[in-house]
Order: C-alpha cells, then structure tokens, then sequence
C-alpha cells in the first residue's frame, strides 16, 4: 500500500511540474483519502491551490500540513508565498524568517523574503536576501533577475546590468531579463544596445505592449520619431488597456505638433488609471498648449492634490518643476516642488557611490577651465541667447569646454558654439557617472548646467559634483532645489533678496540682467504688413509667445485692449491648431472679431526679427514671460509692457527692460499694465518717442552688449573661484563695473 502511494505521489508531482494541476490534484486528494495526515501531501494540494490562484483554500492546506509538521522550511515558505500573493505581507515576512531559524541555508526562504521586503521597498535589506541565495546556488535566475531590478531602483546600474546579463547566460530567451536590460542601458544613455535588447525580447514574445512601448521610449529618445510612435501604436494593438502606451504614444504626438490626438491619448491614459498623476500633469500642459482654459482648472486641482500628496509621502511630485512654474507664481510652492525633485535626484545620485577627489595641485596661473554643460547647443533659444558667449572669454584666463547630451541638428548655432569653444565634447553615449567623470579628467574649475529643471536636463551629472563649483545659469528659472549648486547667477530685479528662503543656491548677482544675450543678425528681407496678412492701418499689439504662456487673465487684458482701440489688432504665434481656435472662441465671447486675430507662421530666425518691426507695441504674458520672444522684441525696435510678477518667471522681462533703460514699460500690476498698454496705443507721440530711445539704447544699454557681459560674468568666476582657494563657503557675490 506505501509503495503504491508513493508511487501515486510521483505521478501527481510529474503532473504538478507539468503544469496539469487539476490531474494531479485529483491523485493528490485520492491519496489524502487514504492517509489524511500526509504532510507532505497536504503541502502539494496546498501548492496547487496557491497555484491556481485559490489563496484561502492553499492556506488552509498548507496551515493543516504545518500542524503535522511545524518546522519544515519549506512548508513555511510557500506559506510565505500565499500571504505575499494576499498582500500580508508582514505574515509572509514572519514565514519566511521562522523558515531561515530552521534552514538558515534554505535559499527559496531568502529569495522569498527579498521578494516581500522589496514590495515593502526595503530594497538594501531585499538585496542582501538575493545576495544571500546567490551565494547558496549561484545559478539562482530569478535572484539573478530580482537583484538586477532592485540594483536598478537603486540606480547601480552597472552591477544591474550584470546581473541581468548572468540571467541571460543561463537562459538567453529570458524576455523579463532582456527588456530590462534595455531599461538599464537605456539609463545609461546606451540607446542603440537598449534597442538590440527590445528588439530580442520582441523574438521571445512579439506581442508584449511593454517591450514595444520600451522600444518606442528608445526611438524618441533618438529623435526618430515616427518609429517611436508606430511601436506605441502596435502596444496599443497588442493591448488597447495598457495606460502607459496611451501615455507616451500621447507625448510623442504632442512632440510632432499633433496635439489633439495627444489629448485624447493622454485621457485615455487617465480612464485606464485614474491615479496616473504623470499623465495628468501633462495633460495639463497639453491643455495649457490648446488654450483649454475651462478644461484645465478642472483638472489643475486634482494635480495640485497629487502633488500635495507625494511630496507629503517623501517622493517628488507628479509635476516637474518647469510646468507648475508655467502656472504658479507663488515662490514657496514652486520652490517646494522643486525641492522634491533635487531630493530625488540626490537618492539616485547617492547610490552611485562615487566620489571625486577635487583637491588636485594647481600652478598659481593657471586658467581657469569652465565647463558649460547642455541639451540645446543647436537651433533652440538657450543656443539663440548663448552663441556669443563662448568667443567672448578671455582665453589668457579661461579654458572653455562644453559638453553637449542633446541631439546634433547641424545648426548654424551648433556649428557656431563648436567652432567657438577650446573643446566641444558630446557626451550623449556617456552614462551620467561616466559623462561626470570625462568633466572630472577635464580638470574643470567650475562646471555651469544651462538647463535646470528644463526637458532634456541631466542634472545627475552635476549632482555627482565633479568640478569644485557648480552654477546653475539660464535654462530654468527659478530655484533647481538642490544641494550640489554651489552657485545661481540671476539679478536683483528677478530673483530679489527677499527671495533668498526660496533658493537652495547661492546668488551671484550681476549687475544688469542676468541673461546673457547675442546681436543676432536682422534679415534684410523686405517684409510688408500684407505680407504677414496684417491690415495697413490697423495699431498692431503683438504676443509672439508661445501658446502655453498665454494664461486667461492676460488674454482679457489683451481683448479690452482691442474693444478700447477700434483700429487694432492683435498679433500672436499660431502654435497649433487647437490653441487658434480656442483663442478665437475666447475672444468673440468677449466682443471682439475672429478677424482681430492674426495668427503669425514659423519663420526663419532672422526673418522673424525682421518681421517683427511690423508691430507697434509688444504686450508680455504675465505668469510667465517672454525669454527669447521679449528679447527678439526689444533687438527688433518694439517696446515690451511687461508686468512684475511673484516669482522669477514672471520677473524675467523686467529685469531685460531694466537693462535697456526702458524701466517705465514695467507695470506693478495688472490694471496698470492694461492702462499703460491703453495710454501707448493712444498716444503716438509718446509711443514714437518711446521707439525712438529704444532704438539708442539697444546699442549703447547693458542688455544686448555681449563682450560686457562676459567681462562680468568672467569676474564673478574669479571672485568664486578665489573665495573656493580660500577654503571658505559658498557666499553671495554682487559684481559691479569699474
């Protein structure tokens, strides 16, 4: 009869293996009718259960086999297991910890309990488990596996791409393993080998909307676009719920201009999972982009509160800094946000482990290297305000480098920025540790990030300070939020002292604007008025902004504008289709003509600014002003009225006007910046003499005088440069002109 039953058992657990649960189930409950206090018997229905996803009943099995036998490692395992599958996991700890006091070398019991830490995010304590399975049976592919994601979130991706790559060695078709191995490398901006990972793990499972939409992550990030999206599509084909396809399919639209397309995915993005909150902070923006207005305050509330709720929760917001800045003109909560986001950056930063040592013997005259660091040295407006920077140091005393991660369009202005700087280094193969260490062998003195909280940022490369001093310059602006900016180089008028407790960094104030801004040449194209369909005789307001800046209360400014000036018209940028005609809409609500509205095409840089004479009086958006657009104004001959805001976005245009003696074009507030707006359109005396100082100071102010920039900004990286010698801390510095 034994023999007979434990011959029935091995058939049942041949069955079990194979995956033909309810056939072994069968012979394990015909075997139970005989012995009922079979433990082990008990255990394997109990498994088969847990198996087949009925949890309460494996836990009774398995509980009834543990009273026979209470000390077997195994059974208190896959006790373990069922909890975990019931999200007890505080039970399944328990199981797992009283197996390892039985079999302390039992190597299931430790890869289980890694498994149960992890999704309590205990990842150093569940890397020390996987470890320890490794060392028991180091061919352990699903701890090779776990250790690889976990190292991962930790951002120790060298050692996670190990671990995957050891996975592979024993099963090279091993899709998980594959995918995330192109994750990995991807991280480290190793796109092409991510997408030879994606493309094999597509072998091993062609119909995995995950691995398309990873693959498709890869293509954006080369730019290429339109294999970017037909990856997105074919995961959506694969699986129409899957919310993170809608997502990116719905980013990568937005980036091809299709923006109501990229709406409707985002939405659908957001009804798969309502609790997306990236997916609804760009949602958000893409209603910012439309001009949405009624659509967005709906939802600006609901971002506001997942906001509230992750920074409560000790993560970083769902909103990157940059976008709440487009909407928020509070300093403290901008700030707040933005300290989210720096303190994210420093965990993943800190696991990298690596240090440089920065006290390296200097000569006494020795140059000073910079390190300018950008995703936009190409035709982009950072590259538009930075191109004369680089030939203007002085190269008896500076060193210049820049270091690019952003695509290479073949610009004039990329062209431009490589020709005029000792070293030109594209870093975009390099992983953040490497691309930090490349600056560190460089020897830079001080390494200047110009993007922030900007889209193509790489602040870990900063973060790993490899340079004695780190500035932040240009690209965002505002506090970045961090601890590893030594230094922000800003002005008194849009980041003024009082706005200090909103800033991680230390302020080097110059003494006019802090931008620094390029003579750019004026296309001598004749361009007429007809030419851009603007009526002869009509006074021409202008807002050549994009649409994501126009916020509602500029835009009734702008319409009273046009119901008080009969003969007027306002002339914006047509950003998209979606923005023009909500733009329309929003204006015939308010009394004013469709045909009051003149809608301007892209055009070449220099013709833009030609064009832009065309206009009569410029009129700034209010949260978050013109950068280029203000600038390419004022180069063009076009007064700007600009209003002072609460935060440095909304600050930026008055500083620049400031820095061209036009301080009288700034309103406090915005019933005054209507009135002086209302008094320059009717008063063409005034608005002529106006245009007529304009014209003087545009050659002769601070704002557009590039070598006087540099020669100040050169001085402030002297003054840093010797209070670091000094030994001494970061301390705020105001440069002044002799």
């Amino acid at each position: 009869m034994e023999r007979e039953l434990w011959n029935d058992r091995e058939t049942a657990v041949e069955l079990h293996r194979a995956g033909r649960l309810a056939e072994a189930e069968f012979i394990y409950r015909q075997i139970l009718n005989v012995r009922p206090d079979n433990a082990d018997v008990l255990h394997l229905l109990g498994l088969a259960a847990y198996q087949s996803n009925r949890l309460e009943q494996a836990i009774g099995l398995i509980s009834k086999a543990l009273e026979l036998e209470p000390d077997n490692a195994k059974f208190l395992t896959n006790m373990g297991s069922v909890h975990l599958a019931q999200a007890r996991v505080d039970k399944a700890i328990g199981c797992y910890t009283r197996a390892l006091e039985i079999d302390p070398k039992y190597a299931d019991a430790h890869y289980n309990l890694g498994n149960a830490l992890k999704d309590q995010g205990k990842l150093d304590e569940a890397i020390a488990c996987y470890r320890r399975t490794l060392e028991i049976d180091c061919r352990s592919i699903d701890a090779l596996y776990n250790l690889g994601l976990a190292l991962s979130k930790q951002a120790v991706l060298d050692e996670a791409i190990a671990c995957y790559r050891r996975a592979l060695d024993i099963d090279p078709h091993f899709m998980d393993a594959l995918n995330n191995l192109g994750v990995a490398l991807k991280s480290q901006g190793k796109l092409d080998e991510a997408i030879g990972c994606y493309q094999q793990a597509l072998l091993a499972n062609p119909r995995s909307a995950v691995v398309k939409t990873n693959l498709g992550n890869a293509f954006s990030h080369l730019g290429r676009r339109d294999e970017a999206i037909a990856c997105y599509r074919r995961a959506l084909e694969i699986d129409p719920g899957f919310a993170e396809g809608h997502f990116n399919l719905a980013s990568a639209l937005n980036q091809q201009g299709k923006l109501a397309e990229a709406i409707g995915h985002c939405r659908r993005a957001l009804e798969l999972n309502p609790d997306y909150g990236t997916a609804a902070a760009s949602l958000l923006h893409f209603l910012q982009q439309a001009c949405a207005w009624d659509d967005f305050k709906e939802l600006e509330a609901k971002v506001d509160a997942w906001t509230e709720a992750a920074i409560e929760g000790g993560e970083k917001s769902v909103e990157n800094p940059y976008f709440l800045a487009t909407r928020c003109t509070d300093p403290a909560r901008n700030f707040k946000v933005c300290r989210s986001w720096g303190a994210d950056i420093d965990k993943r930063t800190a696991r990298l482990n690596l240090r440089f040592d920065l006290e390296r013997n200097r000569g006494p005259n020795t140059k000073i290297t910079l390190g300018y660091l950008s995703s936009d040295f190409r035709n982009h407006p950072v590259a538009h305000l930075v191109a004369g920077l680089f030939e203007c140091h002085d190269r008896n005393a500076f060193r210049v480098i820049a270091y690019s991660h952003g695509h290479d369009d073949g610009s004039s202005y990329r062209k431009r920025i490589e020709r005029d700087c000792d070293a030109f280094v594209d870093i975009r193969q390099l992983d953040d540790a490497q691309a930090a260490q490349r600056i560190f062998e460089d020897q830079v003195d001080i390494l200047v990030d110009l993007n922030g909280h900007t889209s193509g940022n790489r602040l870990q490369i900063p973060a790993l300070r490899p340079a004695p001093l780190r500035i932040a310059y240009l690209g965002f602006a505002g506090s970045n939020g961090t601890d590893f900016f030594d230094y922000i180089i800003t002005d008194r008028t849009v980041t003024p002292p009082e706005h200090a407790e909103f800033y991680s960094e230390t302020f080097i104030y110059m003494p006019h604007c802090y931008l620094v801004h390029d003579r750019r040449e004026i296309s001598s194209k004749a361009i007429t008025r007809a030419d851009e369909g603007l009526p002869e005789d009509a006074f021409v307001f202008c807002s050549l902004n994009h649409a994501y800046k126009i916020e509602p209360e500029a835009f009734a400014v702008w319409m009273n504008l046009l119901n008080a000036v009969p003969v007027s018209i306002l002339w914006l940028l047509e950003s998209n289709p979606l923005a023009t005609a909500n733009l329309i809409e929003a204006a015939v609500a308010k009394g004013v003509n469709a045909e009051r509205l003149v809608f301007a095409a892209k055009r070449k840089k220099d013709e833009h600014l030609a064009r832009l004479g065309l206009a009569d009086l410029a009129l700034d958006t209010l949260v978050f002003n013109g950068g280029a657009t203000t600038s390419d104004a004022l180069w063009a001959g076009v007064p700007v009225v600009a209003m002072l805001g609460g935060h440095s976005p909304s600050r930026g245009s008055a500083g620049k006007l400031k820095a061209i003696g036009l301080a009288e074009l700034i309103a406090e507030n915005i019933e005054e910046y209507q009135a002086l707006a209302l008094r320059l359109a009717g008063d063409a005396g005034r608005l002529g003499a106006l245009k007529d100082k304009l014209a003087e100071n545009r050659l002769s102010e601070p704002l557009f005088d590039t070598p006087r920039f540099v020669t100040n900004m050169e001085k402030a990286y002297q003054r840093i440069w010797r209070i670091h010698q000094q030994g001494e801390a970061p301390r705020q510095i105001e440069v002044t002109e002799d």
